[in-house]
C-alpha cells in the first residue's frame, strides 16, 4: 500500500470528499472536476482511494495531485482489495466532522448544494445526514430519477423504516453525512465483513444510510445534485445486470434478517425484486453464460438463506407469467417454491 498523506493534510478541514476508484479512467476527471467546482465556505479536501486500478487510472490521479498538492491526495493500493476494503481505507483516513462520498464513475451537478446541505447540517444537530436526488445516465443519456417524488422535501427517522413501503434511501453521490460514525475510523463491523459474502451489505449505501439513521435523522430536499452512471464498469452494478440484481437481493434478505424489528420494509423489498432475479434466469436458462461463477456463489448462498428466513411468501408477486406458469403451486408452500427454484439452479449447475 503506497501512502502519500502527510496527517497535517487532514488538519483544521470541516470537510472531506471520500473517493473510491478502480478502473475509472474515462469517468474520473469529470468526477474530480464537479467536486472541485463546489463553492464552499469551509476547507474541504478530497481524498481519493485507488484500488490497484490496471488502467490509466493512477496516471490521471497523479495529474491531479500535481496539479492540486492542497486539495487532493490520493491512496495507492498495491492488491485489489475490492469496494469495501478502498471505502474502509478511506474512513480509516477521514477525519473531517463531515465526508461526502462519490463514486469515481458519477459526478456532482451545480456548485451549491454541498455548501446547502452543510448550512442545513450545521443548524439542525439532531440530523446526521442530508440528501438529495440523482439522475440516471444510461447508454449515454439521462434516463429519469433515482427517488420518487413522494419522498422529496421529507425528512426521516430509524422508526420510519418500518412504516413505510417506499425507498427513501439516496444514492451514493447524493448524501452529506455528519461523521458520528468513522471518526474513529472503520468499524469493526464493517471491517470484519470485507471477506464475506456479507461485503455486499456493507459496500453500498444502504448500511451506511442505516447506521447514521439510527444516530440521527435525513432529510432529502427536491434539489437532483449529482448524475449516477449505470453502465457494466460500475462500483455496485458489477459486469452485468443481473449481478446487480442479484446482488441487490442478497442484501435484502441479509438486512431483514440483521434488523428484525424493520423486516417488514426491508421483506417487501426483497418480493419487489427477487422476481426480477427469477424471471430473469428462467428466461435466460438455455444460455450457458448467461450467469457468471460469482453470481451462481451468491445464488447458492441466497438459497441457503431462504429456508431458515422467516419470509411471509404471501407477499411474493405472481404478476409475471413466467413466475405464474412456473411457480403457481408454491403460492402458499414456501418448501415448495424452494423445491421449484432448486429445479431451475439445478440445470443452471448452481446447485
Amino acid at each position: 500500500m503506497e501512502h502519500i498523506i502527510d496527517p497535517k493534510f487532514f488538519c483544521c478541514k470541516k470537510l472531506t470528499f471520500a473517493v473510491p476508484c478502480y478502473n475509472h479512467e474515462n469517468y474520473i476527471s469529470e468526477c474530480l472536476d464537479s467536486i472541485l467546482a463546489q463553492e464552499l465556505n469551509v476547507p474541504f479536501d478530497i481524498l481519493v482511494c485507488d484500488d490497484a486500478s490496471t488502467d490509466n487510472t493512477p496516471n490521471v490521479l497523479r495529474e491531479y495531485l500535481r496539479k492540486y498538492p492542497d486539495k487532493i491526495k490520493v491512496i495507492f493500493l498495491e492488491k485489489n482489495g475490492g469496494n469495501l476494503h478502498t471505502l474502509n481505507t478511506l474512513f480509516n483516513h477521514i477525519k473531517s466532522e463531515y465526508f461526502y462520498v462519490v463514486d469515481s464513475d458519477d459526478y456532482l451537478l451545480g456548485t451549491h448544494f454541498v455548501q446547502k446541505a452543510l448550512d442545513f447540517l450545521e443548524t439542525h444537530p439532531d440530523y446526521t445526514m442530508y440528501g438529495g436526488n440523482c439522475f440516471f445516465f444510461k447508454q449515454g443519456r439521462i434516463k429519469g430519477c433515482y427517488l420518487s417524488k413522494m419522498v422529496l422535501g421529507l425528512s426521516f427517522s430509524w422508526s420510519d423504516v418500518c412504516k413505510l413501503h417506499v425507498c427513501f434511501y439516496p444514492q451514493t453521490s447524493c448524501i452529506l453525512y455528519r461523521n458520528v460514525i468513522f471518526s474513529n475510523g472503520a468499524t469493526n463491523e464493517f471491517l470484519q465483513a470485507e471477506d464475506d459474502f456479507v461485503h455486499f451489505v456493507y459496500r453500498g449505501e444502504s448500511m451506511r444510510i442505516i447506521k447514521h439513521l439510527q444516530k440521527g435523522n435525513i432529510f432529502i430536499p427536491s434539489d437532483n445534485v449529482s448524475v449516477y452512471r449505470v453502465h457494466e464498469g460500475g462500483i455496485l452494478r458489477g459486469k452485468s445486470l443481473i449481478t446487480g440484481f442479484i446482488r441487490q437481493v442478497y442484501v435484502l434478505l441479509h438486512l431483514s434478517r440483521i434488523f428484525p424489528d424493520y423486516k417488514n420494509f426491508y421483506e417487501s423489498l426483497f418480493f419487489f425484486h427477487y422476481p426480477r432475479v427469477l424471471k430473469a434466469i428462467y428466461k435466460n436458462r438455455a444460455n450457458p453464460n448467461y450467469l457468471r461463477q460469482e453470481d451462481c456463489d451468491l445464488l447458492k448462498e441466497i438459497y441457503r438463506l431462504l429456508p431458515t428466513a422467516n419470509l411471509d411468501w404471501s407477499k411474493f408477486k405472481w404478476h409475471s407469467s413466467i413466475l405464474v406458469k412456473c411457480f403457481y403451486k408454491a403460492r402458499t408452500y414456501a418448501w415448495l417454491l424452494c423445491r421449484q427454484i432448486h429445479r431451475i439452479l439445478s440445470r443452471k449447475r448452481i446447485v
